[in-house]
């Protein structure tokens, strides 16, 4: 496959497809890319014309890899991905040549129109490939509703997908909504809510830890080991310093008892 590439860096492949599944008609060939290492192998090729890096990925980072692309392939167009807990540095973005930041969920206009804006439009895009395609979401049905799963995207550089159980393809934390993928991403101020998600780990953090160990010490025989041995240690190194302490203590009680006026 041989065309105008757009390469996404990202440790999850479904990036990948769902910029596959945007650029559907624009000509624009995508290639994913699952760690720094492969990054770099893809960044050889004469026609990437665009990278979608996330902030973070295994053995490497957006920035560093935009810098990267600037040294190689200075025409590129370098967009960033990020959401969650990323954290999205602007300044240093613009020192390292980022063309824009992308937001994660993107939708697939968002997405299109971002990189139409850095290389131009489409000639001859198919622009109704795309009409129909909306934000993911989840759907669940029963067995005799299922049907026909629509083709995976063609993406270079991901292996064929394997069956896995049902619900055992994607863990998504719990406190997720359902319809998180296709919620318009919301503006978090971090000087606000870091202070505040600080405070509240603090307050329950000794009563986790107490819990923790407490199921620990019973169930774990190897801990209940290194427990004795830990706490042998440590009174043999404090019980001289603590016996002498409390005699010193005693001793002066016993003095002050003495020194004082009995009645009668």
């Amino acid at each position: 496959m041989s065309g105008p590439t757009l390469l996404v860096v990202d440790s999850a492949p479904q990036t990948a497809e769902r910029a596959a599944s945007a650029l559907v008609g624009t000509g624009l060939v995508v290639r994913a890319a699952r760690d720094a290492e492969e990054a770099e192998q893809a960044l050889g090729a004469d026609d990437v014309v665009a990278v979608l890096a996330s902030v973070r990925f295994p053995r490497g980072n957006g920035y560093d890899l935009a810098r990267q692309v600037r040294l190689r392939r200075p025409e590129a167009a370098v967009f960033l991905l990020c959401g969650g807990f990323d954290v999205y540095n602007a300044e240093r973005a613009a020192e390292v040549g980022v063309s824009a930041r992308v937001n994660r969920p993107f939708s697939p206009e968002g997405l299109r129109g971002q990189i139409e804006a850095a290389l131009g439009a489409f000639p001859n895009a198919d622009l109704a490939s795309i009409e129909s395609f909306e934000a993911l979401t989840e759907v669940e049905s029963t067995p005799a509703e299922a049907a026909t799963p629509a083709p995976r995207p063609v993406v270079e550089g991901l292996p064929e997908p394997v069956h896995q159980p049902p619900g055992s393809d994607e863990r998504v934390a719990t406190f997720l909504p359902r319809d998180w993928r296709s919620l318009p991403p919301v503006k978090v101020d971090p000087t606000v809510v870091a202070p505040a998600m600080e405070k509240a780990i603090l307050a329950v953090l000794p009563e986790v830890v107490d819990v923790v160990l407490n199921k620990a010490i019973a169930t774990s025989p190897a801990l209940r080991e290194m427990l004795e041995v830990a706490v042998e240690q440590a009174v043999r190194e404090a019980l001289p310093l603590l016996a002498r302490r409390v005699v010193l203590e005693r001793l002066a009680e016993m003095e002050a008892a003495a020194k004082e006026p009995t009645d009668g």
